[in-house]
């Protein structure tokens, strides 16, 4: 089995990736760093899955990858969320006196400013996206003066060094995980929550509506998001999960709102994840 991952091994997201799928005894991880990539490989079926970050609890959605799962033949078949803890990595022989700058992608530093503003106030944070060419530089020009926010099973892998553990701002870090897949390839499941994402028409109270008819069919909205339309100054559509007790309730709710909305696209049908821990 192939998981298309957007990142390198030895980050959370191949940790997600081999929980999705605890009983496989082989997953082999296809790392891309450029999201376009990533995408075209599943599509292409170079992949069997692919696993995206899709919101944390820091820094939030990621919009964009809500609009690509939108606009291509792809659907979400289901959803981790994974606790983090960030570590600062660098190479073995330096030491905390050395660092000047601490690089990572931009939602690592987010979930550490803090921290690092707190304790470390003459560290400059700096993003880079790629952990395998970082580590690579690191080595190669002997940079004990820059360091990596990421965690520890990236320290095995690439030879570096924990200095500090466990550095995120808020102890009780989330981040959401989807697990996606081609359409034509998904199977038919039972599931009890929904992602969807509307567009309504120019119309007084259409919003209200349509929560109105969502809740008239005993559907809970677990988040509901606004997102600019492209190319429609001041228009908004909006992306909502759903949690459902019922699915022919569900399915009548659908076909209730769809005359009054402007566009309806159903992005996954699966299973919520309700095991989520959050003790210190």
């Amino acid at each position: 089995m192939k998981v298309a991952i957007k990142t390198v091994k030895g980050t959370y997201h191949e940790i997600a990736a081999k929980q999705f799928f605890p009983d496989q005894q082989r997953i082999d991880i296809v790392e891309e760093s450029d999201f376009e990539t990533l995408l075209d490989d599943v599509v292409a079926w170079k992949a069997d899955y692919w696993v995206i970050e899709i919101e944390n609890t820091i820094t939030g959605t990621i919009y964009d990858y809500l609009n690509y799962l939108k606009d291509k033949d792809i659907t979400i078949v289901w959803e981790n969320y994974i606790k983090l803890e960030k570590d600062l990595l660098g190479l073995p022989w330096t030491t905390l006196s050395n660092i000047k700058f601490v690089c990572w992608e931009h939602t690592a530093i987010e979930q550490t400013r803090k921290t690092f503003e707190k304790n470390y106030p003459n560290i400059k944070l700096i993003e880079c996206w790629n952990l395998a060419d970082a580590w690579r530089e690191m080595k190669e020009k002997n940079l004990n003066h820059v360091w990596l926010i990421a965690w520890r099973l990236a320290a095995k892998i690439y030879g570096l060094n924990i200095l500090i553990d466990k550095i995120n701002s808020d102890k009780k870090n989330f981040t959401r995980f989807l697990l996606i897949q081609v359409k034509s390839k998904k199977e038919e499941k039972e599931f009890n929550k929904a992602t969807i994402h509307i567009q309504l028409t120019n119309q007084v109270w259409s919003l209200m509506k349509i929560l109105s008819i969502i809740a008239a069919y005993e559907i809970s909205l677990t988040k509901i998001e606004s997102v600019p339309v492209i190319w429609e100054p001041f228009h908004y559509s909006f992306y909502i999960d759903l949690n459902i007790k019922n699915v022919e309730y569900y399915r009548d709710m659908i076909r209730a709102i769809t005359p009054l909305i402007k566009k309806l696209d159903i992005l996954g049908e699966y299973n919520a994840n309700d095991k989520i821990q959050t003790e210190n």
